[in-house]
């Protein structure tokens, strides 16, 4: 037989081969076009989460200069500790509503959590 000549078994050898050769150059392919989508994806998110984390801090920001304004009506108001107006108790009232107990509780539960979580990290 010449070398040059090919038997059927042969041909369906490195047909194969070239198949699967073929096949894993595309799932690579396809790897790095989805690594690229997925850290689009994730600038992306980055993103959202930093423009999030601003309107989050400008809101904190414009409830405490809120609150600390409501609080300067009262202390600025004639009456006085003890004996509050009933527009310095309007105000205080919803500065501490009647849940600020659960609220406290709730806060301290946060605390000892995030002091677990450090302890663990």
């Amino acid at each position: 037989m010449h070398q040059g000549a090919k038997t059927p078994q042969t041909q369906e050898w490195e047909d194969s081969l070239r198949g699967k050769l073929e096949v894993k150059h595309q799932i690579r392919t396809d790897t790095i076009n989805d690594l690229e989508n997925f850290s689009q994806d994730l600038q992306h998110i980055s993103l959202v989460v930093e423009s999030i984390q601003n309107n989050y801090q400008a809101l904190l920001t414009e409830n405490s200069r809120l609150k600390s304004t409501l609080l300067e009506l009262v202390d600025d108001c004639y009456c006085w500790k003890g004996n509050r107006c009933e527009k310095c108790q309007k105000i205080l009232k919803s500065l501490a509503p009647e849940t600020t107990r659960k609220k406290f509780n709730t806060a301290q539960e946060y605390e000892e959590i995030l002091k677990q979580l450090r302890k663990l990290g």
